[in-house]
């Protein structure tokens, strides 16, 4: 598990410093450094990938932020760009010299050894991005080598394939199993959470491996039966857009990293909690899971299941960036915290207030 994060001179920001949790929350307005703290660990496990950290790749499979110009912090007062993050038997401590037009950034403390067993370097890493498959008649598979290391892709292209291959698999967290049923396996709990956030759907897959490609079709459950099956281009876009992100939860392992991207999108606000409650059993279950969202109700679905006591409290940290109002240049974190009744103690301004503040203006 991760368990700090420090940057130096890193676009945003000039220092920071954070403390992660198995649930790590990142909230705030567009553009206050939530996705600089993840493109920070994908730099790494980019850089790692193609040349053993011997310098930070800027652009790869993983991130494209330009050169070096492009991710100095505005005001540095020198030119030196810091990535440092600690796991709890290893730490990877980096920095890099600054390249103003170079993509490849030379690191000027090379480590000795690559730390063993980071979770960040190995399979037990995934990443799904803000964009993600949409709706389509046909969809990638993927090589083999990419099934066995749980490769769903950025945009998550390749889960549709993971869960006809491997959806008799049992999933292996226990805090998610829906309901506590007997059917553990990988397909039967999709079905079963991807009821909650969208009720009533299932989805179907099959693959042509002479077009190298799988089609995806759901049906929908009336009392005791299915009606026909339908193409997903036919049936609700969130519903596609939020699969891979339920596959990718269920399919993880204790001691797996998820880094997920606004996982809320397209999704109807009861899905969007109870999609919350399910990241929050994974973290339970010793998955860590550091989430990007704008959804108060995410946040409600994580708070219910402190509530119902599926997750500890000290479980869970949530961080909002904002930017200094003295020093507009600078962009910092503030820490609320939820007690054991789901109780947010600090409500900053732009945290969660919207609807209050629309609904004083409604009065």
């Amino acid at each position: 598990m991760i368990e700090q994060i420090r940057l130096k001179n890193f676009k945003c920001f000039e220092s920071l410093d954070l403390k992660l949790k198995p649930l790590n929350v990142l909230m705030g307005l567009n553009g206050m450094g939530k996705s600089t703290l993840l493109q920070s660990l994908l730099l790494l496990r980019q850089s790692y990938q193609e040349n053993h950290l011997s310098g930070l790749k800027l652009n790869g499979k993983y991130v494209k932020l330009g050169n070096g110009s492009d991710i100095l912090f505005e005001r540095a007062e020198e030119e030196k760009i810091a990535i440092a993050v600690k796991e709890k038997d290893c730490e990877t401590d980096t920095c890099f010299s600054y390249a103003v037009s170079s993509d490849l950034l030379e690191n000027q403390c090379p480590l000795q050894d690559i730390p063993p067993h980071s979770v960040l370097f190995e399979d037990r890493f995934l990443y799904l991005s803000a964009y993600r498959i949409e709706p389509q008649d046909l969809y990638r598979i993927a090589d083999e080598k990419e099934l066995l290391a749980r490769e769903f892709g950025n945009s998550g292209e390749y889960a549709i394939h993971y869960l006809n291959s491997y959806g008799g698999r049992p999933v292996e967290n226990d805090h998610v199993i829906y309901n506590h049923i007997e059917d553990r396996s990988l397909a039967q709990q999709v079905r079963c959470w991807l009821s909650l956030i969208a009720p009533g759907i299932l989805p179907q897959i099959s693959i042509n491996t002479g077009l190298r490609s799988a089609e995806l079709k759901y049906v929908f459950r009336e009392g005791s039966e299915n009606t026909n099956a339908y193409k997903s281009v036919n049936v609700g876009f969130g519903i596609t857009y939020v699969l891979p992100i339920v596959i990718a939860i269920l399919s993880a392992k204790p001691g797996d990293l998820l880094l997920l991207e606004n996982p809320e999108a397209h999704i109807h606000p009861a899905g969007q909690r109870w999609l919350g409650e399910l990241i929050a059993q994974a973290c339970a279950g010793g998955v860590q899971i550091i989430v990007e969202t704008h959804s108060d109700h995410v946040i409600n679905g994580i708070r219910l299941s402190v509530k119902k006591e599926k997750l500890d409290a000290e479980a869970v940290g949530i961080f909002f960036f904002y930017k200094d109002e003295a020093d507009r240049y600078r962009h910092k974190v503030v820490l609320p915290s939820i007690d054991s009744n789901g109780r947010i103690d600090v409500w900053p301004e732009g945290f969660l207030d919207e609807w209050d503040n629309a609904l004083l203006e409604l009065l």
